[in-house]
């Protein structure tokens, strides 16, 4: 590891804001990746970025440039050039006099400073260098243009080279779409619309025809954005860059096809799954943005609290049983599971994963990708991962009767067993289990706990403000609080109105105008106790059902929404929105 690339996180460290342990850690991980861990700890996000700039600030004896919402005179945030400003991430943000003043993500990169002073030389200007947040910085590069700029120029690039074809009155495809898929402008296309997805932290990609358009949309923080619309002609140069990337048949389009990318974006190692499903006359591509540099939460930074979080813990320390997290696609229960493996995680425990596909790199832990087209499902993994000598077993899902039965074998038999099941809410994964052929008194000896959730999208603590919530919610969330022990409602009551107070975010520059910058879950938990397996072998009749889980003060998924709709944490409609699922 070569001096210099743990400045900051030694910096961090002898000043109380990272632990001696998580400094460990993330030093065992940089070495394993082969990152610097200073890069390392800006994407995963564990310190906060205006800690980050703060220290670099200090080291490097450069103030903090807090440019976040601002828009820079397009002449002077040009004179570095956007090539140099995503080289070097720099930005030239102010002028005064011969002086011009730039912000830089890295203080300490002389390669960086040698380019400004080189250009600025050229200018007869001297440079004042300032540091600056990730997110800042990223806010003024989207000044340059952003997405937007980049695929008209890259369009504008394949149009020139297509052109005589297209005059001819020829396909694109008739020159061969191999050939085709890397040309330079077809290439710069699929990669700026990667590198913005990126960087944006979108989960998925959609790239899709529509009518004579090509659409890009993104999924990030769970909602679909529409970002671009090209020329319908490059469709088959995009998905065919695409298929080739990922190794696929490119004469293939009468049948889906599925594979994996791995790519440097934005200086990051990023895997990507890629599913190419036949149209009408087109293909559409979904592209799975997977990033194993991203921070493994805790179970309170995913939104887990109070009797639920004990209740959680309380269970991870039996020896022995099963934990699943139920909910549709998309509803964090992986990522809550790998929290549950960080708290797992011991040097003197065993734990194995089966994962469909690994998500992210959890140090300490053998993960295993299964591989179903040669035969390697999680049926077949569990039966070779139980001969592992494993304490804890985590399989990515329960998907038939083989693999429910195999994990609910491994559960009674002295094992951890963590899974997912797709169930509505935590009591449905029981008659689920009942349906693959588990029998009932298996279910209530093996299962410890089942969780179940929803994500909603976190509220901007910048432009959120304090409203009366209408007379209809206001009364939905009395009603449905009303017997909860672990929230006194009366103290989100306004003395002066009366009336409770929620929050509503309008929208600023730090979240794109969203209103919404992450997401966190609402969740309920149940706990399997003696009383809840009599219910499960009688037949889980479901007024047995609701006497046991009053008898636990169980909160549900929509009383947590409203919790957190008070504490200022998302939105009512957000809770709204997901309840509905």
């Amino acid at each position: 590891m070569l001096d210099g690339q743990n400045t900051i996180v030694k910096y961090l460290l002898e000043h109380g804001k990272l632990t001696k342990d998580y400094y460990n850690e993330l030093l065992a991980e940089a070495e394993k990746t082969q990152s610097a861990p200073d890069t390392l700890l800006e994407h995963k996000k564990v310190i906060s970025e205006e800690d980050i700039a703060w220290a670099k600030g200090q080291i490097f004896a450069v103030p903090v440039a807090n440019l976040y919402g601002l828009i820079i005179d397009r002449k002077i945030l040009e004179i570095l050039p956007k090539e140099t400003a995503e080289n070097y991430h720099v930005v030239s943000f102010a002028k005064e006099g011969d002086i011009l003043k730039v912000a830089m993500l890295d203080p300490g990169d002389f390669k960086g400073r040698e380019a400004i002073e080189f250009i600025s030389r050229q200018k007869n200007l001297k440079v004042e260098y300032y540091t600056i947040t990730i997110s800042g910085f990223k806010s003024i590069l989207t000044q340059y243009g952003g997405l937007t700029v980049e695929v008209e120029e890259a369009v504008g690039a394949a149009e020139d080279r297509f052109a005589p074809i297209i005059k001819a009155g020829k396909s694109i495809a008739d020159i061969g779409l191999e050939e085709i898929s890397k040309m330079a402008p077809i290439a710069k296309l699929v990669a700026s619309i990667l590198k913005y997805a990126v960087d944006n932290d979108a989960s998925d990609v959609h790239i899709e025809p529509l009518g004579d358009q090509t659409r890009i949309r993104y999924r990030i923080d769970g909602v679909l954005r529409e970002v671009a619309l090209l020329p319908g002609h490059l469709h088959s140069a995009i998905i065919s860059r695409v298929k080739v990337m990922a190794n696929l048949k490119l004469d293939e389009t009468r049948i889906p096809q599925d594979g994996r990318i791995r790519v440097i974006v934005s200086k990051r190692q990023i895997d990507l799954r890629v599913s190419i499903l036949p149209l009408l006359g087109q293909e559409k591509t979904v592209i799975r943005i997977l990033d194993p540099t991203k921070k493994i939460f805790d179970l309170q930074d995913l939104g887990f609290w109070g009797r639920e979080l004990e209740i959680i813990n309380k269970n991870l320390l039996r020896p022995h049983g099963m934990v699943l997290a139920t909910g549709p696609t998309g509803s964090g229960k992986t990522t809550t599971l790998y929290a549950i493996l960080k708290v797992l995680n011991q040097p003197g425990v065993n734990v194995v994963t089966l994962e469909d596909p690994v998500e992210y790199v959890l140090k300490g832990v053998n993960q295993s990708q299964i591989q179903p087209d040669i035969g390697y499902t999680f049926a077949t993994g569990l039966r070779s991962v139980v001969r592992q000598d494993p304490n804890v077993i985590m399989v990515g899902e329960v998907r038939d009767n083989e693999t429910a039965e195999l994990a609910t074998h491994a559960a009674l038999t002295g094992h951890i067993v963590l899974s997912t099941l797709h169930t509505n809410d935590a009591i449905g994964a029981i008659p689920r289990l009942i349906d693959m052929k588990i029998e009932p008194f298996l279910v209530a000896s093996s299962l410890n706990i089942v969780l179940a959730q929803r994500l909603v999208r976190k509220m901007c603590p910048y432009c959120a403000e304090p409203i009366i919530p209408p007379a209809g919610v206001e009364k939905d969330i009395e009603n449905a609080l009303k017997d909860v022990e672990d929230i006194d409602v009366e103290k989100f009551r306004d003395k002066k109105t009366g009336h409770l107070t929620i929050y509503h975010s309008k929208g600023c520059t730090r979240c794109g105008q969203e209103g919404y910058k992450g997401r966190i879950a609402i969740f309920e938990a149940l706990e399997i106790t003696d009383q809840m397996k009599d219910i499960i072998v009688r037949g889980c009749k479901i007024d047995d059902v609701k006497a046991e889980f009053k008898r636990q003060k169980m909160i549900s998924m929509i009383q947590d929404g409203y919790i957190k709709t008070l504490k200022g944490e998302t939105t009512i409609e957000e809770v709204l929105r997901v309840a509905r699922e």
